[in-house]
């Protein structure tokens, strides 16, 4: 039995993540939905190649440091496949090299456009929070709820 430690703050970028990969499903699959797990690849390889507003970068690029070529710039050459088909290998081995060696400066640039984003939808967010003080003797509405167990949590209280 492996255990897995529980990381509340991935929780949300999972959930995140899973809710974009749902609506990317919901374009590709029939009205039967009995064909999604076929069309899962096809939405992966469509959110992997599109550029993420956060990171200002696609996600493959951000793991392989090129972006991804598509099957139909192979079978139509595009301009990077004429160029490229044109290089020597040597001089394709140099260019790959220097797209690794510019793919940690890709990162760390992923990574200020992370926490730009952030910071943006953050001060959106607190535009329409209110802030309010109270002083000893105010009156506030208190709601009190009856705890909801369900069967994980009945053995811990």
């Amino acid at each position: 039995m492996s255990l897995t430690t529980y990381y509340p703050a991935t929780n949300g970028l999972a959930e995140a993540f899973n809710k974009t990969i749902r609506k990317l499903l919901n374009k590709f699959v029939s009205k039967s939905q009995c064909d999604w797990d076929d069309k899962l690849g096809e939405c992966l390889w469509a959110y992997r190649t599109t550029m993420r507003t956060p990171t200002k970068a696609t996600p493959f690029s951000l793991v392989y440091g090129c972006e991804a070529v598509l099957s139909l710039e192979i079978q139509i050459p595009s301009l990077h496949i004429a160029l490229t088909t044109e290089m020597t290998n040597e001089e394709k081995y140099r260019l790959r090299l220097q797209e690794l060696e510019a793919l940690d400066d890709k990162h760390l640039q992923a990574q200020q456009q992370i926490e730009l984003y952030q910071a943006r939808i953050s001060r959106a967010f607190n535009k329409k929070v209110r802030e309010q003080t109270f002083k000893k003797d105010d009156l506030v509405l208190a709601v009190r709820r009856t705890m909801v167990m369900t069967h994980k949590t009945k053995e811990k209280f």
